[in-house]
């Protein structure tokens, strides 16, 4: 039977990349997008369903589903407060993931980001890692937590701080190794290749796992 697939943050930079390589891994699985309004991003062969995050809890899904994917996340710039920022990359992502679980799921990956960390003096960090905390709690059979590092590729919204540090990252990336190759900068289309293949990948030891550094760029 085939498995189904549901997406929360689909029309993010990263999350339309996303699917786009699932779409090429996994052309018989139904994909869904949870979208708030219908997007042109995606073709036919990818379902949409408009929703509001505050009535999630009462939505369902026609048909069953085993992997879920969350690319929720914003800036703190974009969101305009530290508050707010919080509560798209934790609660958000909290709310997603429970809703997820509560139907049946039993594997779930997350966009996170190196040096995530609960007890971190940087707020960034500091919400990244009591996120990851908070899914290790939920019961999924599998959990990716993914912690890229800077992003690279195109982008349909420019940041400048992004932008300067791709460009120092071609002076310094070839220094940075051992300890620090896992701060390497990253393309976008390699992370989403890597999330996109393990939802093929049930066959992995049960618990968390931690994909970061080489393992986004070789799986």
């Amino acid at each position: 039977m085939n498995k189904g697939i549901v997406i929360a943050g689909a029309t993010g930079e990263l999350g339309k990349r996303l699917v786009e390589k699932l779409i090429a891994h996994n052309p018989n699985h139904q994909i869904h997008v949870l979208v708030r309004t219908e997007s042109p991003l995606f073709d036919e062969r990818v379902q949409q369903h408009i929703i509001s995050y505050d009535t999630l809890d009462t939505f369902k899904l026609s048909s069953g589903f085993d992997m879920a994917y969350s690319c929720l996340g914003t800036t703190i710039k974009t969101a305009g407060s530290k508050a707010q920022f919080k509560y798209v990359d934790h609660d958000l992502t909290l709310k997603f993931a429970n809703w997820a679980h509560q139907h049946g799921c039993s594997n779930f990956a997350c966009i996170s980001a190196i040096g995530a960390n609960k007890t971190s003096h940087n707020f960034y960090l500091a919400v990244k890692g009591e996120t990851e905390h908070d899914l290790t709690q939920i019961g999924f059979k599998h959990l990716w937590l993914i912690r890229p590092s800077l992003l690279l590729g195109q982008r349909d919204e420019f940041r400048l701080g992004e932008y300067l540090g791709a460009l120092l990252s071609m002076f310094i990336s070839p220094f940075m190794v051992g300890p620090l190759a896992k701060y390497k900068p990253v393309q976008m289309l390699q992370v989403a290749e890597t999330m996109a293949k393990l939802s093929d990948n049930n066959d992995e030891k049960e618990g968390c796992h931690v994909i970061q550094g080489q393992a986004l760029i070789n799986p």
